[in-house]
């Protein structure tokens, strides 16, 4: 169908193509070859340069896109390109082929009679420059006009993707897109390893599936870039063309138990894991065909494997998601990206939408988002099974009072139906109940544990509300003035995300103990949750908390926390309200405006105290 259309479009052009010259003029921005070239289709690849020399000059079409790009086809593609210099100078340029992964590729006119022959199926010591693409360096005398043919047959995709550039502009150009490679796979690599870590301790198979995901992905990546060949198996083209369909295969099969596993479809309907199966055939299918199957079946296979992922995968995410199942939503997003970039780089192979920069590295900025977005999947997921340990625990608690209370029921009627036994009943007896006074104990010292916060040792958020209600209500009786302060550390996500959340703790537990120095013996100070603390201060006007509010903020400010040789400063965003309550005054208001009072102090800019009334207080 490509063909065809194609076809429909050279009947439209006139029969008599009239040659142009593209002028080179030095600059830092590569000058696009495609629009200035013009091919000869050759089906059966016989010819040779010296027939295809003799060509009519109606025999040559423009190719009139800028990628030069012809599809999947195995016909062998000639191109002529005319070259002019136009400076009074001779200059040294390279004209840079873009597709990695073609097969063969051979180019007369570059230098005198010497042909350039180069390509994935050819060993990577012919190239005349050791570089993962086809890089065919020439120089154009002053004036010189010179024409180029070019000779490509592949039997993927037939994209030749050229460039021209100075060779000042060519290493520029390298410099900048090995940085940007070098940090693409040293993030993947961080992934790997991390994500394997993490296996080794918790022996969650899904941190392992991802890590092999990351591996395989990473290598795909290195053969499509063409860094493979150059690095790893320069002597086997044979193997280097097996490898690409190989690799994706590979990696979609990780990325379908990786799935399998976060979505949690084993405890879903059977059908979900039937599916599931079915899919990894077809990736141990491909990657057969890679081994064994003529190169461009195995393509076709690893390209059709890809789309059924992505449809199987889209059903499954929306009814997981349907389901209320939380890292659906987040898993969704990370495959959305990886899906729609690979479909994209594979649309661009068949010619269907221009090859470019974004095409060419659509997979990789695809596979970064999806990495950071899997990373927080597997976080929520973590924290979903904590949760149901969590309740898993209560009720084994709840169970074990249960199975106590029915014991405690049993031995006293023992004690009434064998009067005999009274003595003994009574040593039991006194024998449990001692251990339900040490359970007593535990229950109360477990109680003391549950008021205070396992992190900074302060109080937490129920001692706040019985707190507050009694003081609160002793400040109705005293007619006194009672006062409520809402803090909040500023930018404290920063901290975990350049520091790390063990950082994050440390600065959390030194920010409690300098406001706990500051507080009085009647003072109630909490952790309200995250990083947001409050305090309530009985017979305390507006004045006196906006008092220590302030010595609060000004302490943490100079003040800053020392962990592990970092030294990280801290501050802090202070609510105050005061008030002498009545008789209809709550807790709940209280609270309220004294948090609405730490957002306007968040809003002015952060590190202030602000009251719950404009203008009482200025800026700190």
């Amino acid at each position: 169908m490509i063909a065809l259309l194609r076809a429909c479009l050279l009947l439209l052009l006139p029969g008599l193509v009239q040659a142009t010259s593209l002028s080179l003029v030095e600059g830092h921005t590569p000058l696009l070859a495609g629009p200035a070239l013009y091919v000869w289709e050759d089906p059966q690849g016989q010819a040779d340069i010296d027939s295809v020399r003799q060509l009519p000059q109606s025999a040559w079409q423009p190719v009139a896109r800028r990628d030069a790009s012809f599809g999947y086809s195995t016909h062998a593609y000639w191109l002529r390109l005319s070259l002019h210099n136009p400076a009074d100078q001779p200059i040294n340029w390279v004209l840079l082929i873009g597709n990695p992964l073609l097969d063969s590729l051979d180019a007369y006119g570059l230098d005198g009679e010497r042909v350039y022959q180069a390509g994935d199926q050819r060993p990577f010591e012919q190239r005349w420059v050791d570089h993962r693409q086809l890089v065919l360096p020439f120089t154009l005398a002053a004036g010189e006009e010179r024409e180029l043919i070019l000779r490509m047959q592949t039997d993927g995709s037939a994209n030749l993707s050229a460039s021209l550039m100075s060779a000042k502009a060519f290493n520029h150009h390298e410099q900048s897109t090995l940085l940007l490679q070098g940090l693409f796979f040293g993030a993947l690599l961080v992934m790997m390893i991390y994500n394997l870590s993490i296996f080794i301790i918790t022996r969650d198979r899904n941190y392992l599936w991802y890590s092999l995901f990351v591996a395989s992905f990473s290598l795909y990546q290195f053969i499509q870039l063409g860094f493979a060949l150059q690095w790893l198996w320069p002597q086997s083209p044979i193997w280097h063309q097996m490898s690409f369909p190989f690799s994706s295969a590979l990696a979609t099969l990780f990325g379908i138990l990786f799935a399998h596993g976060l979505l949690d479809l084993k405890s879903q309907h059977p059908a979900y894991s039937w599916i599931t199966r079915a899919l990894i055939a077809c990736s141990l299918l491909v990657m057969g065909l890679a081994l064994s199957a003529p190169y461009l079946i195995a393509l076709i296979g690893s390209f059709v494997l890809l789309v059924a992922c992505a449809l199987v995968g889209g059903v499954f995410i929306a009814l997981r998601w349907h389901d209320g199942y939380q890292p659906a939503k987040l898993f969704a997003l990370g495959w959305s990206a990886l899906i729609i970039a690979s479909l994209f780089s594979v649309v661009s192979g068949t010619g269907l939408i221009a090859n470019s920069l974004l095409t060419l590295h659509a997979q990789q900025i695809g596979s970064l988002l999806e990495m950071v977005i899997f990373s927080l999947a597997l976080g929520v997921r973590i924290r979903q099974s904590q949760r149901a340990e969590q309740l898993a625990q209560a009720q084994l608690l709840a169970n074990e009072q249960q199975l106590r209370h029915e014991q405690a029921k049993s031995l006293k009627l023992q004690h009434e139906i064998n009067e005999s036994l009274e003595t003994r009943v009574q040593e039991r007896t006194a024998s449990l109940q001692a251990a339900l006074h040490e359970l007593s104990a535990a229950n109360q010292k477990l109680a003391e544990l549950n008021r205070h916060d396992g992190l900074t040792g302060l109080l937490n958020r129920q001692v706040l509300d019985d707190g507050l209600e009694r003081m609160l209500a002793q400040a109705k009786r005293s007619g006194r003035p009672i006062a409520v302060l809402m803090m909040d550390l500023d930018h404290f996500k920063r901290v975990n995300d350049e520091y790390g959340h063990l950082v994050g703790d440390a600065c959390l537990q030194h920010a409690a103990r300098r406001m706990q120095q500051r507080m009085r013996r009647n003072d109630l100070l909490v952790r309200f949750g995250g990083e947001e603390f409050a305090a309530a201060l009985s017979d305390t006007d507006l004045f006196g908390a906006i008092d220590l509010a302030e010595q609060l903020r000004q302490d943490l400010a100079s003040t800053p926390c020392i962990h592990l040789g970092l030294n990280i400063s801290l501050s802090l965003s202070i609510g105050v309200y005061s008030v002498i309550p009545g008789p209809d005054c709550e807790r709940e208001h209280l609270l309220r405006h004294a948090d609405n009072a730490l957002y306007r102090a968040k809003a002015n800019g952060r590190n202030r105290v602000a009251t719950h009334e404009p203008g009482l207080l200025g800026n700190a």
